[in-house]
């Protein structure tokens, strides 16, 4: 969402039955349902698509518009059509090893190549992990960390409780991390330990 469109003023014009809201809508969250949508699918085509199926069902429930949690809608109604899609061909994909493209993980224009090259090393390896972890992981930690939804948010989209949406991205978050530090060549970190023991 820029910053000349506010969540608010999509909100306050949603609710007003403005016939501009959708627009605003998909303005305002077109990017962000879309990288969801992305890292869900693994597939550029299949997220655009999900991305139109969730709008094209909101331009048809203008009621939902009007709703506080419509982001939250937007990427339930991306993530179930991402798995809709993914179904027929989760064994070949996950075979193939497709992935995302990693354009966003292009070195920096940094002074330094050497520092530019070492960042842009580690961002492609955490890609990489949050990429290789299982479904329910990634979607997760991409939902709250990447896409920094409240844990509220995601506890509902997902039809988790609380506790359950905490442990997987505390374990989400710990995949990765020993991820990268194996790519790294690091030895991993001692298990952690609970209580006074």
């Amino acid at each position: 969402m820029d910053a000349s469109t506010s969540h608010d003023t999509v909100l306050t014009a949603a609710a007003r039955g403005d016939d501009g809201a959708l627009e605003l809508l998909v303005r305002a969250y077109h990017d962000r349902v879309y990288r969801f949508g992305l890292r869900v699918c693994r597939d550029a085509f299949d997220a655009d698509d999900a991305v139109q199926e969730a709008f094209a069902k909101l331009a048809r429930r203008p009621e939902v518009a009007r709703d506080p949690g419509v982001l939250s809608w937007l990427m339930t109604v991306v993530r179930n059509a991402c798995l809709r899609m993914l179904r027929p061909f989760a064994r070949e994909r996950a075979r193939l090893g497709e992935r995302v493209d990693d354009a966003d993980a292009a070195p920096s224009g940094e002074l330094d190549p050497q520092a530019a090259f070492e960042r842009w090393r580690l961002v492609r390896a955490v890609h990489e992990a949050i990429a290789a972890l299982e479904r329910p992981y990634r979607e997760v930690l991409v939902l709250r960390d990447v896409e920094g939804l409240t844990g509220e948010e995601v506890c509902r989209m997902l039809g988790l409780g609380e506790a359950a949406m905490k442990s997987r991205l505390h374990r989400a978050r710990q995949l990765v991390r020993a991820e990268v530090l194996r790519r790294e060549g690091a030895p991993p970190a001692p298990p952690a330990r609970n209580g006074g023991g």
